[in-house]
């Protein structure tokens, strides 16, 4: 992946251009985290810098509420299972938490809360305090008080089926005496600190791999095919909350604990219930100062509005609930030697420079490897191999290089200096000047760009094909099956049945997802050809723009001539800059691009572009809220808006459909008499919103 340089800049000093790149790249980069933490259960970045990236998408994505990526992380939880996953559909999304890290951030979410209730600030609302258990989390569904299944987290939508598994967990009770006819029990899994050294004393003896940490030891153990090995794991688990319920039983999280301790479930001890700030952060400091007293892994406090009428007022906001927070602990750093940098070549050429490092063990996880992302890291933070590099972690993750300690740099140092050839073709590394990356010069005769081009074109934005993934790419890749993403739709079911690893179904199975591929939407087709700077928000809107492929790309053949009323259409289309404009006349000018698509073109169906909304009368309609409501908060104002399917802009235009105008209305009012948008009192808003 590529990373922008802009990444240095305050995300409010970005021009459209560059948001939308560093946009692509944290959409993409995030997502990739996802899938490797809650879906291989080997987390690749720590805790501390997947949050750091997390927020800065966050942060754009409001400043740029247009660019906002369909594929963005921010309204989503977890990764997509893998398709040899059974799944199950949660009734109620399993949604993930806001994180802050220190007092002064709890201090502002306090504030958020009481600001978005109408509050005056103070200790008016109560708070539930919990410890942030670094585990696996679950959700049990009991019909008449049967357990029927139990699946994992997973996207947040739907989990893998570990109902069987499930059964084996001491304590989790298969039937619960309770007149609901449907019930769903959250918790976490972990195993205990003193079970994870007994079970990789077991595996070392045996010559097996160790777990890296107890979080990876109860992933493991919960998805294994043998129950009985579940069984012998010896795992645990705390409940804390409910999804669907036939009718509300408790008001409060204190009484739902109270609840599920009664039905039969394990709840944790470790507790407060409190409407004083001050003991709130006390609960926290002592958590922090004695967890190594603590028998399981926690990585930090969850804080939750008590009651619950007052938590559905909050609502969410995205992936995640206003009412609750997790309040992390700090990371652990240590010192180790960097052996080497290596270079690692990605889709669009750029080459990301990783660190090699001598094993060292942080927090019980065995870390060797982390990414330096690009030239301007190592050049900024002066990093040298030889050196001694102080590395950090949060959570159970690979760490980055905070600094150097040059004190014990090596006499014979030198500065690193970036290979002027590309480790996998050999072909010439070029500095880019517009991002500060530097890139392989190769294109498609480099097989890392190539394998990732193709990568690209199966995942799931753009073709979808289930179940060709990376290693299956490369494996069709290595043997000469596949060069080009055409040969994808012309592989040879005889041969490929009769190699190692690929049996009967599997072979079947990929077929039909070929198959159910060679039809595909507008968007998706252009997100596919992998078009630099041409997200998926990007391709939606050149769909948009022009409704069908032949007119698109009659048009890109001109633009790569430098045709100057294709260059005005496309800028008139809001969001659409300059850059992604090179970047589409480049793709295009071409010969080979343009021949792979021609040939595309020829053996799938491209669908005509179509917005499709929510079903509501006021669904894809603009909406801007201007003075104070007395009814009700902005913030809650907007959210009644957003589930009618609107959306909800900062600035009224002439394309906006409503202005709601509270007291004290000033320019947006004025502007919007100016235009001739419809206004709307609060009190017609209240009637518009509760027809719905």
């Amino acid at each position: 992946m590529d990373k922008p340089d802009t990444l240095n800049l305050e995300p409010t000093k970005l021009n459209p251009n560059q948001a939308e790149v560093e946009l692509a790249y944290l959409v993409k980069a995030i997502n990739k985290y996802n899938h490797a933490y809650y879906i291989d259960d080997n987390p690749i970045v720590t805790d501390a810098e997947y949050d750091s990236l997390f927020s800065r998408m966050q942060t754009i994505e409001s400043i740029f509420p247009e660019l906002k990526r369909s594929d963005s992380p921010s309204d989503s939880v977890g990764a997509e299972l893998g398709s040899e996953a059974k799944k199950i559909k949660h009734y109620v999304p399993m949604l993930s938490l806001m994180n802050c890290f220190n007092m002064e951030e709890l201090d502002e979410f306090v504030v958020r809360v009481n600001r978005f209730l109408g509050n005056d600030l103070g200790d008016r609302v109560t708070f539930t305090c919990e410890p942030k258990i670094d585990g696996v989390s679950f959700n049990l569904f009991y019909l008449n008080g049967q357990l029927q299944h139990a699946a994992t987290r997973g996207n947040g939508y739907e989990g893998e089926d570990v109902t069987e598994n499930i059964k084996h967990i001491k304590g989790i009770p298969i039937k619960i005496e309770t007149n609901l006819e449907k019930l769903e029990v959250r918790g976490e899994i972990f195993i205990t600190k003193e079970n994870f050294e007994r079970i990789n004393k077991a595996r070392a003896a045996e010559g097996l791999p160790l777990f890296a940490n107890p979080r990876n030891a109860a992933a493991g153990s919960l998805r294994q095919l043998d129950p009985l090995v579940t069984a012998s794991r010896e795992l645990c688990y705390f409940a804390y909350g409910v999804g669907i319920q036939s009718e509300e039983f408790v008001s409060t999280q204190s009484d739902l604990l109270a609840a599920l301790r009664k039905f039969g479930f394990c709840v944790n001890d470790l507790t407060l219930k409190s409407s004083s700030l001050d003991d709130i952060k006390k609960f926290y400091n002592d958590i922090y100062e004695n967890r190594s007293g603590i028998p399981y892994d926690i990585d930090g406090v969850v804080y939750k509005v008590d009651d619950f009428d007052l938590q559905k007022r909050l609502g969410f906001v995205a992936r995640a609930p206003r009412f609750a927070i997790a309040h992390k602990f700090p990371a652990e750093k240590a010192k180790t030697v960097l052996l080497d940098i290596t270079v690692q070549v990605g889709r669009t050429g750029a080459a990301t420079p990783v660190a090699e490092l001598a094993p060292i063990n942080i927090g019980g996880v065995l870390v060797k490897r982390a990414s330096l992302h690009n030239y301007g890291e190592i050049s900024r933070k002066d990093i040298r191999v030889g050196d001694t590099v102080i590395v950090e972690r949060s959570g159970d993750v690979i760490p980055y290089i905070v600094e150097v300690d040059k004190s014990l740099r090596p006499s014979d140092s030198k500065s690193y200096e970036f290979p002027e050839e590309c480790p996998v073709c050999g072909s010439i590394l070029q500095k880019d000047l517009e991002e500060a990356v530097f890139r392989c010069t190769g294109g498609m005769k480099c097989e890392a760009q190539i394998l990732q081009k193709l990568e690209h074109f199966v995942s799931k934005y753009a073709f979808n094909i289930d179940g060709l993934g990376g290693k299956q790419i490369h494996f069709l890749y290595q043997n000469h099956y596949i060069r080009t993403p055409v040969d994808i739709f012309n592989l040879d079911s005889s041969l490929l049945s009769e190699c190692p690893g690929w049996g009967k179904k599997s072979v079947s199975n990929l077929y039909a997802a070929i198959e159910k591929s060679r039809s595909i939407t507008m968007e998706r087709f252009i997100y596919a050809l992998g078009i630099r700077h041409v997200g998926e928000v990007t391709a939606g809107m050149v769909a948009a723009q022009y409704g069908n492929f032949n007119s698109f790309y009659r048009d890109m053949k001109l633009l790569a001539h430098n045709d100057s009323s294709v260059m005005s259409k496309l800028l008139s289309n809001n969001g659409i800059g300059g850059v992604v404009i090179d970047s589409l006349a480049l793709f295009f000018s071409e010969e080979y691009n343009c021949e792979i698509v021609e040939k595309l073109i020829k053996i799938v169906h491209i669908e005509n572009y179509r917005e499709v909304y929510n079903e509501s009368a006021f669904s894809g309609k603009k909406i801007v809220f201007t003075g104070s409501l007395a009814t009700m908060t902005r913030d809650e104002a907007k959210e009644k808006a957003k589930i009618m399917g609107m959306h909800v802009l900062s600035a009224v235009s002439a394309n906006t459909d409503y202005v709601v105008v509270g007291q004290d209305a000033g320019n947006k009012l004025k502007k919007a008499q100016e235009l001739g948008v419809k206004t709307l009192t609060e009190e017609e808003w209240k009637t518009l919103s509760e027809s719905t």
